[in-house]
């Protein structure tokens, strides 16, 4: 399976050894953000320290993430797993992410104008219709 994510966050590399062989694994977890409507946020992970530097993940780059879904139980509960095995960075170079935020800035900037009385009352019609929507999901 195939996305189009923004990182928002990558979490601290968890250090498991095997009982079996001793052996040392690491795993890394990064969290992304879908774009559109409502956006999702999933955590990837990826096996093996050196898989995870080669896809040069930076926290608000924008990414094409190859992953495979596994779910697996554990004491009669499910668990959901999102394994990352490719990110592409669409920004180009690691430069592009850097220079993101501060993009970001001018756009926040320019959100100052959108909170004019006429763009308000659009803002609360999200915010009402994203509630409503809300109690209409089946979970």
């Amino acid at each position: 399976m195939e996305i189009t994510v923004k990182v928002i966050a990558i979490l601290d590399a968890q250090r498991f050894t095997s009982q079996r062989t001793g052996n040392e694994y690491i795993k890394n977890t990064f969290v992304g953000e879908t774009q559109g409507q409502y956006p999702k946020k999933i955590a990837f992970s990826v096996m093996g320290e050196d898989k995870f530097k080669q896809m040069n993940i930076v926290v608000g780059g924008n990414y094409n993430v190859s992953f495979d879904v596994e779910s697996r139980e554990w004491q009669q509960k499910w668990f959901t797993e999102a394994s990352a095995w490719k990110a592409v960075c669409l920004d180009g170079q690691q430069q592009a992410p850097v220079q993101q935020p501060q993009t970001a800035a001018p756009v926040a900037s320019a959100e100052k104008p959108a909170t004019a009385p006429a763009p308000q009352p659009q803002q609360q019609t999200e915010e009402s219709g994203g509630g409503e929507n809300a109690d209409d999901l089946p979970f």
